[in-house]
């Protein structure tokens, strides 16, 4: 099973989301990104230029996530050995210019 850490603007993102979309969202962030093995059928891409970040399609939004550090982890106390730091959450249109604020 793998951590998943909320960065203070993806809290933001997610107060501002309203309605299914939210739930499609915290479902993927509970039960995709946390799964060992990850599903299959999942949406996700490197971010062109931009690694170690991924982008995980969920509806219209996109999740803009990045593996957690040995070092990070480790200053969490976590038990996990393997996590992802969320650090966007956004519809597709703003996608382009939430890359840029990473």
């Amino acid at each position: 099973m793998h951590r998943v850490e909320l960065a203070s603007r993806a809290k933001r993102d997610l107060k501002r989301i309203k309605g299914s979309a939210l739930d499609a969202i915290l479902d993927a962030l509970e039960h995709v990104l946390t799964a060992d093995p990850p599903p299959t059928n999942i949406d996700v891409k490197p971010l062109a230029g931009r690694a170690p970040w991924l982008r995980l399609r969920v509806g219209g939004h996109r999740v803009l996530y990045r593996p957690l550090t040995v070092t990070e982890l480790r200053d969490l106390d976590a038990e996990e050995q393997t996590g992802f730091l969320v650090g966007r959450v956004i519809d597709r249109r703003d996608l382009e210019k939430a890359v840029k604020s990473l």
